[in-house]
Order: structure tokens, then sequence, then C-alpha cells
């Protein structure tokens, strides 16, 4: 019993120790590049200027101007990429620290069983 104890707090507190390391290790800046956020920010900049410009062809048709349709085609299309990269770039952001927060209860639990299971067992 005492060796298992011993374990259970001695496997608690590597895996804290990991959860602290595991940003150093593995960070999110990894694996989002410099091109996805140039990408990003170019298709926020054609976004907002989409809309502006669907706004203003809605409110004041022009026969001129292009067409409202084509202009909320192509809005549509550069939102639905935005929010795309979005989704991507959240997800990368979040998951190390997710991971390091499972990796730091996991620990936490291992020593809080461990030590309970050593007071228990000296009766």
């Amino acid at each position: 019993m005492k060796a298992l104890t011993i374990t259970a707090i001695g496997l608690g507190i590597a895996l804290l120790a990991g959860s602290l390391l595991w940003a150093i290790l593995f960070p999110a800046s990894r694996s989002w590049t410099v091109e996805k956020n140039n990408r990003m920010s170019d298709l926020s900049v054609k976004a907002h200027k989409l809309g502006g410009e669907l706004d203003a062809a809605q409110r004041r048709p022009s026969m001129h101007g292009r067409a409202p349709s084509v202009i909320e085609a192509e809005y549509k299309q550069a939102s639905d990429e935005l929010t795309q990269l979005r989704e991507e770039f959240e997800s990368k952001r979040d998951g190390p620290k997710n991971s390091a927060r499972m990796l730091q209860w996991a620990g936490i639990i291992f020593v809080a069983v461990g030590a309970f299971a050593s007071f228990a067992s000296r009766g």
C-alpha cells in the first residue's frame, strides 16, 4: 500500500510539473503562421470594406456601380473564410492552455488520492 501511495503522489507531482512546462514545450505560435495571420488581417479589411459597399449599394442603387448581389456574394465568401480562420486561430491559441489545465487537474487529483491513501493507511 505504501508503494501505491508514493507512486500516486510521484505521478501527481510529475503531472503538475508537466502542466507547468506544457506551454513552453508546445507553444500556440508553433502552429499559427505569419501567412495565416496576414491572410486573416487581409480578409478582415476586405470584409469590412465590402460591408460598407454593400450597405451603400443597398441604400442607393446605381446603374453604374456594382450590383448588390455581386457585392453580397463576395462579402459572404470573405466573411465565411474569415470565420473559419478565426475558429482555427482560437483552437490553436486555446489548445496548449486546455491541455495544461487537464494535466494540472490530473496531477492535483493524483496527489490528493495519494495523500488520502497515505493518511488512511496509517490507521
